[in-house]
């Protein structure tokens, strides 16, 4: 008697961190946020998008986006579809990835030689790309679209 009195402690907490965790993995299952840039010149290539949950390295450095995606192109409109995120404020980056390189093609000083888009079709000043504020959307679960007006 005195080893289950013991053990059903063990087991009951053992129960609830599963439960737990398996309604912290439901939560997040459901949740989609759809990225569409539109406006663009072809239908080559694919559209490469990532988000970032902080403003640490948006939008360049892609090891600090919490999820990269690309996805393919149909009449100048390419969409990515980022999954299983929880709630919370994100920025997005997209540009249009024509030649399949992975990475954006610049000209010698840097400027852009796709067109790209952020959320909330932040506008990028000079040289520099727009802060993580101006492209920053609050997600508060479920599915959503949202549209970037491609820009070059």
């Amino acid at each position: 008697m005195k080893f289950i009195g013991m053990i059903l402690p063990i087991v009951a907490a053992a129960m609830l961190a599963a439960f737990a965790s398996s309604a912290s993995a439901q939560c997040c299952r459901q949740n989609v946020i759809r990225a569409q840039l539109v406006d663009l010149p072809n239908d080559k290539g694919r559209v490469a998008c990532i988000i970032f949950n902080a403003p640490d390295g948006f939008p360049r450095d892609r090891s600090k986006g919490v999820q990269q995606v690309r996805g393919p192109i149909q009449n100048e409109s390419g969409t990515c579809t980022f999954s299983n995120l929880p709630p919370g404020t994100y920025a997005i980056a997209a540009f249009h990835d024509e030649y399949e390189t992975g990475k954006m093609k610049t000209n010698f000083l840097g400027v852009p030689q796709e067109a790209f888009g952020f959320s909330n079709d932040a506008k990028p000043s000079a040289l520099t790309p727009p802060p993580f504020s101006a492209a920053a959307f609050s997600y508060q679960g479920g599915v959503i679209s949202i549209t970037m007006h491609a820009q070059r």
